[in-house]
């Protein structure tokens, strides 16, 4: 019988329409992708540094403070000046501009006055502007050199003295001498800088000195002027008709203290020479003292490094620290390196992480796969299609330029439970033909195929159609589905490119015909083989007895628990990992007994025989399928209303950021005093392998000054740190001890986003706008009402803002008339005290290779308080000394330190924390609605960071789950010739959608427990979930089809539509039971992981787990309904068209899938 049947089908593997739907949306994909890559995005800026050949036809400068873009506008000839226009923040800034012959814009010159521009050079060589390359000089052209830099932080490290024996001055350009240069030569380096300030030489003034001598600060800068200045006299013997010709040279810029010390102010009337050491003391010190660093409590200098745009961020850091070592070697005695913060940390422990998943997530796949076949030889097939399929995989990312990374590698892990389910169907088609008694496993899998074919194009088209439009998402979210969506559609493609071609032959090749009849050959060969295995099956037998299957069972459960919570360990769990290895060995043992097949074969039929009397029960409840079908539709729709949303989850990326901010007019010392108790407490802390403290600057806001410090903070590694070492753990700890110690500081930790480049902290960035222009002490007041009013929410743990209008400032006032009648005109006035209280840059000097400049100020003694301005005195036209309390007058006020503007508008940033337990969605929600309650009219915010692209993602997701569904309809309305068989499936989605969410919340609900909640953490429907739910709709729908696919074939050959849903529904139960609880087990170690990466993995698994589990469970029961529904439909628009096959195939199949009693 098998035979006859399988003659007219023989070497066909699928329908011709299949095989040219599949081919054709293939194609379609193919092309979708090659677009895709084509218009990938190439972020970052081009920065101007030197000077080099190539100019592109636009050029493109920008600094690190702002990731937009400046444009020049209005540049016309003889113009002096340029207005360079910032687009977005509209803020004008005026840039003087110098012309060379007239023609030529001196790029340098401009790059000293504007902070970021941008023009085209096209434009400007055109007739309005006539500005570049008209000129017939070259060399200024030839000279310009770009490079692309990004926004983000790639590395930050710091050379510190290790026995502080060295000075700040010293560290700081020892750092930007010799080791920077060498840094900016790595490839891959857009920009590194020194957190600290270059040699100055300072000329600390006298001002009772100077008075004697009736001179002022700029008497000082015209002497530097005249006797420190580079120049070229001439040349001896030019055109004299002569040998030789001699060049005369002058000796240049001062370099020395002593040089500059003996510089001649002028001629005493006794005819002695009045020096400049005889009223000031020269030092090669700093050009400014605002910033000092220190690493674990000695001195040091911080180091940033910025990434080149387009350059692969692993392979830079990689380069870099070989750099550093090799650099470390020969640096000075007692001087070393410290990194304080590298992406590569987080990305190497995430992938070590992920690859551990990944080899966990195979093994867990290869037994639940034996369970089920009972079968090494049929195991071994699905365990191989994995490897071909990833390798592939592999492969195809290379040749589109995708990099090794989480996201791929996440991919990955996911796609071993899909990748093994196309090869398992194929497994269990083939088995179930030869149950019907097929004696040629090639005449099976052929016939297999012909039936399996067209379900496994359907399933492949449309689990690929859901994972290709998510892939033309813009923004950081499209990052995310672009990497991961590519990556799965791909392995989905060759998974089954393995299933229609590689996993049918081998099965022809491995598997055994049922109950065959061999030849005396056969026989004698077989019994030869059984021979060696007597002794073995001896043992397993006498094991079998022993082992109750409940017990293989449990030991099987302990084993992957073992597996999922890493007590496979021998390191750090030597005993019980040693148990967990004999476990295993039993629990395998114990799966080989004939009695556990027995046991689970008999579980399995009483199983089937229950579950075809349910379906049958539902068929004749159709309304009751369809009320439930409608109710879980609805529970999905309000639990996506009630799921917390966020963007991406924060992790521990192993380093911390903190902040401290100190009382307005601080002084440096007192901050200097506090940053170091701040440290002091950091270094309490076990988990804290080294700490950088950074006085004067803050990464919140734009805090500049002594009140304010900066700390980075790098943990030890992952495996070295206890679950109650995280850093969400850490950062609370920190914060609750500063609290309490710090009374007069306002001390905050945060943890470092996981995407950097938005900003330097997690927390949701507010810009306050003052849209009335009022004063700054009433907008103030409204942003603390505010921040007030938000603290109160339980959504925000906290809310501040380092803005404070209360500086301690004096305001200068000139008495106008008294200067005239001493003939003193107020900016001689003005000149004199920037000269002693400011400092002037009146020149510069040559040393160590580099031009720094020389700063003029008073002596710090000589103004340290308003007394001291009693000994301030200015020459009056007469030549004569007066006090400049004469002519002026200083009164208290008090002000802001820094004005920030918005969009045009004044503006405080304000950062919020959401609370324990609560997502960013949540706290996005409830400060609009704070905002809405209590801000005046007239004013607002505007979000910044990784929050507005948090919000404006959110807007976006909900268009491509849509197009995601028609895709899957439309490829199925072309496979089933119908509109309406495809609602079969596509009602179905939803069951294991509505289990995602189930999953989620109850996590969150978990993670709310106070014991919990900071080793848990929450859940939200971010970005990971939303991947997991894309993923989901391709494998529900794999489901679906399996079934629908089955019944209709049945229903072609001339059976009820009852009939051949419950026979499609019970023929695919074992292949859908067995993928789906691969799938499940297999990602089990995501959703209970811990450690690096926790937070994202735990989303994606629960959220994965969930949906499969309750989808496959609504599934089995509830898409049999909704074929019988469809297809009675189905047929009363178009009357179905019987084939005309050989009936004792479905003969066979109805004896084979009816129950016996």
């Amino acid at each position: 019988m098998a035979a006859s049947a399988s003659s007219t089908e023989e070497g066909r593997l699928a329908s011709p329409r299949a095989v040219s739907l599949f081919l054709f949306c293939s194609s379609i994909c193919l092309v979708l992708t090659v677009c895709l890559v084509c218009i990938r995005h190439n972020y970052g800026v081009f920065i101007l540094q030197g000077f080099n050949q190539d100019i592109p036809e636009k050029l493109l400068l920008a600094d690190p403070d702002f990731a937009g873009f400046h444009q020049l506008q209005d540049c016309k000839e003889g113009d002096n000046h340029m207005h360079l226009a910032r687009l977005g923040f509209q803020k004008v800034v005026e840039a003087e501009a110098a012309f060379f012959n007239s023609k030529l814009l001196d790029i340098r010159h401009l790059v000293r006055q504007a902070d970021l521009f941008f023009f085209d050079l096209s434009e400007l060589a055109s007739d309005r502007v006539d500005l570049v390359f008209l000129a017939t000089d070259q060399s200024l052209i030839d000279s310009i050199h770009l490079l692309q830099r990004q926004t983000s932080m790639l590395m930050i490290f710091s050379i510190y003295d290790k026995e502080d024996k060295y000075n700040i001055e010293f560290l700081e350009n020892y750092a930007s001498i010799n080791l920077i240069p060498e840094i900016k030569r790595v490839s891959g380096v857009g920009d590194a800088n020194v957190m600290g300030t270059d040699y100055s030489m300072r000329i600390w003034l006298k001002p009772d000195v100077m008075a004697q001598y009736k001179l002022v600060p700029s008497d000082i800068t015209g002497v530097l002027a005249e006797q420190n200045v580079e120049a070229a006299p001439g040349q001896f013997g030019e055109r004299g008709n002569q040998s030789f010709q001699y060049t005369i040279r002058y000796k240049g810029r001062l370099s020395s203290e002593t040089e500059f010390g003996d510089i001649v102010i002028k001629s005493l009337p006794n005819g002695e020479l009045l020096r400049l050491k005889d009223v000031a003391e020269m030092e090669l010190g700093r050009l400014t003292y605002n910033f000092n660093n220190t690493v674990n409590g000695h001195k040091a200098v911080s180091c940033i490094i910025y990434q080149m745009a387009g350059t692969n961020a692993t392979e830079t850091i990689a380069n870099l620290e070989k750099v550093l070592a090799e650099y470390e070697k020969n640096l000075p005695e007692g001087l070393g390196i410290n990194i304080a913060q590298s992406a590569n940390d987080f990305l190497f422990a995430s992938i070590h992480e992920v690859v551990k998943t990944l080899i966990e997530a195979f093994i867990l796949v290869f037994i639940v796969v034996y369970i089920f076949l009972q079968d090494m030889r049929s195991t071994l097939i699905p365990a191989i299609a994995i490897p071909v399929a990833l390798i592939a995989t592999f492969f195809a990312l290379k040749l589109i330029g995708f990099s090794i990374n989480l996201l791929t590698l996440s991919a990955m892990v996911l796609a071993i439970a899909i990748v093994v389910d196309d090869a398992i169907v194929v497994v269990e088609g083939v088995h179930a033909k030869l149950d019907q008694g097929y004696k040629s496993t090639r005449e099976a899998s052929i016939d297999a195929m012909s039936e399996l074919g067209g379900a496994i194009v359907s399933i492949t088209l449309v689990m690929m159609s859901v994972f290709i439009p998510v892939s033309f998402m813009s923004g950081t979210a499209g990052t995310f589905y672009q990497q991961f969506g590519l990556t799965m559609a791909i392995a989905i493609g060759f998974s089954a490119l393995n299933a229609l071609t590689l996993s049918p032959a081998l099965c022809a090749l491995f598997l055994k015909p049922h109950n065959s009849e061999a030849t005396l050959k056969e026989r004698m060969g077989t019994a030869y083989k059984e021979s060696r295995k007597i002794m073995v099956a001896r043992y397993t037998d006498a094991l079998g007895k022993w082992m109750n299957p409940k017990i293989v069972i449990l030991f099987t459960v302990v084993a992957i628990l073992g597996m999922i919570f890493g007590f496979f360990s021998f390191e750090e769990h030597p005993v019980i990992c040693v148990l967990m290895i004999i476990i295993s060995i039993l629990a395998f043992a114990g799966m080989t007994t004939d009695k556990f097949k027995a046991s689970f074969n008999r579980s399995y039929n009483s199983l089937l025989g229950r579950y075809k009397k349910q379906v049958v029960f539902f068929i004749h409840k159709r309304w009751l399928s369809m009320g439930l079908v409608g109710g879980t539709i609805a529970l999905l729709i309000a639990f996506m209303s009630i799921t917390p949303t966020g963007m991406i989850p924060n992790e521990d990326t192993g380093t911390i950021m903190g902040s401290v901010t100190l009382p307005p007019g601080t002084s440096q010392e007192r901050a200097r005093e506090v940053l170091a108790q701040v440290d002091s407490l950091i270094a309490a802390e076990p988990a804290v392998q080294s700490r950088t403290v950074i006085s004067g600057f803050s990464f919140i806001g734009s805090g500049q000054g002594p009140s304010y410090g900066s700390i980075i903070i790098k943990l030890k590694d992952w495996e070295e740190r206890t679950t109650q070492q995280s850093s969400d753990i850490v950062v609370a700890t920190l914060f609750m001890r500063s609290q309490k110690l710090f009374k007069d500081a306002q001390v905050l930790f945060f943890a470092p986003p996981m995407i950097p480049g938005y900003s330097i902290s997690t927390d949701i960035e507010l810009n306050m706008q003052d849209k009335t222009g009022g004063s700054l002490d009433h907008f103030f007041q409204v942003v603390n009402d505010y921040i007030a009013a938000l603290q109160k929410r339980p959504e925000i743990n906290s809310a501040s803002t380092n803005f404070n209008p209360s500086f301690p400032q004096y305001q200068l006032d000139i008495d106008a008339a008294a200067c005239k009648k001493a003939g003193i005109s107020p900016s001689d006035i003005l000149t004199t005290m920037q000269g002693y209280f400011g400092g002037i840059y009146a020149s510069n000097f040559n040393s160590f290779g580099k031009m720094y400049r020389v700063m003029i100020q008073a002596e710090p003694d000589a103004t340290k308080n308003l007394e001291s301005l009693n000994g301030i005195k200015v020459r009056g036209s007469d030549g004569e000394m007066a006090p400049i309390t004469q002519f002026v007058s200083l009164k208290k006020i008090y002000g802001p330190d820094v004005i920030s503007r918005f969009n045009l508008y004044t503006a405080i940033q304000v950062m919020v924390s959401p609370a324990a337990g609560y997502s960013s969605g949540q706290a996005l929600q409830a400060i609009a609605e704070v905002a809405n309650d209590n801000l005046p009219a007239g004013f607002g915010y505007e979000l910044g960071g990784m929050a507005r692209e948090e919000a404006q993602t959110t807007n976006t997701t909900g268009i491509i789950f849509v197009l995601c569904l028609v895709f899957v309809y439309l490829l199925l309305s072309a496979q089933y010739e119908s509109y309406l068989l495809p609602l079969a499936v596509l009602l179905s989605i939803p069951c294991g959608l509505l289990g995602s969410f189930l999953f989620v919340n109850g996590f969150s609900a978990l993670g709310s427990i106070p014991a919990l909640k900071m080793v848990l953490g929450t859940m939200s429907n971010d970005i990971y979930m939303q991947i997991a739910l894309i993923m989901l709709m391709g494998l529900l729908a794999k489901n679906a089809i399996l079934i629908v696919e089955f019944a209709l074939d049945r229903r072609k050959q001339g059976m009820s539509i009852s009939w051949a849903a419950v026979l499609g529904a019970s023929a695919r139960l074992r292949p859908i039971l067995m993928t789906s609880l691969a799938m499940i087990i297999g990602l089990l170690p995501l959703m209970f992981a811990f450690g690096v990466g926790a937070h994202g993995n735990r989303t994606l698994g629960a959220s994965a787990i969930g949906g499969m589990l309750i989808g496959m469970i609504f599934q089995i029961f509830i898409v049999p309904i909704l074929f019988v529904v469809f297809q009675w439909l189905q047929e009363k628009v178009k009357p179905m068209e019987w084939d005309s096959l050989d009936e004792s195939e479905v003969e066979s199949e109805i004896e084979q899938y009816t129950p016996t009693k």
